[in-house]
């Protein structure tokens, strides 16, 4: 499988830090990991290791969101890139709620994080969460580490690929609520200029 126990322990400590929203490349190193699984019982294993680690670190990310809401939104606050990616996760959680956790296990990466304190900020059913959080992060272990597994020496062009497809997705999304916003603002500034013609 993997040739060095380093590796492996480098890939459980990632899949159980990630979660907390500290940027360290997981899908990167969860890519590589699947490409170094020689055989189909070590490409199992390994997605056993990244889903551990994965569900471990929503947990504990989601608890420290529930009995820490105040101490963590005081130190989040000072933080402006924090509270724009907050702020946009609270948007997609307040819209979709339990669908959100899902989501953003293995599409919405980036809201992912988020999404775990905010979970435990609203105090959100634990019950629920760890269902939706472990259907996603499921997901995400066995496609990320099967996509190294079955091309293994092409996996780095295939996860650029993929970054590029997830940026083209969310770009596409901003442009289509920005265009809805517009299409509203304009209909609304029309019907209110007619209201007022006829008065």
């Amino acid at each position: 499988m993997i040739s060095t126990d380093n590796f492996t322990l480098i890939l459980l400590i990632i899949s159980l830090i990630s979660p907390f929203g500290i940027p360290l490349g997981a899908s990167f190193f969860i890519i590589s990991a699947g490409s170094m699984s020689d055989t189909f019982s070590d490409y199992v294993l390994v997605v056993i290791i990244v889903f551990s680690g994965f569900i471990i670190g929503d947990i504990v990310a989601y608890k420290a969101g529930y009995y820490f809401e105040k101490k963590l939104n005081k130190k989040f606050c000072n933080n402006k890139k924090y509270m724009e990616k907050c702020n946009a996760s609270q948007a997609f959680f307040d819209k979709y709620g339990i669908a959100s956790i899902f989501w953003t296990r293995f599409l919405l990466l980036a809201l992912a994080a988020p999404i775990n304190y905010i979970s435990g900020f609203n105090k959100y059913p634990f019950g629920k969460f760890l269902i939706s959080a472990s259907s996603g992060e499921f997901l995400y272990a066995v496609i990320y580490t099967y996509i190294g597994f079955a091309f293994k020496d092409s996996w780095v062009y295939l996860y650029e690929m993929m970054s590029d497809f997830s940026f083209t997705i969310i770009l596409f999304v901003a442009t289509f609520f920005a265009l809805y916003k517009l299409r509203r603002y304009i209909v609304s500034g029309i019907v209110s200029g007619f209201r007022h013609s006829s008065a």
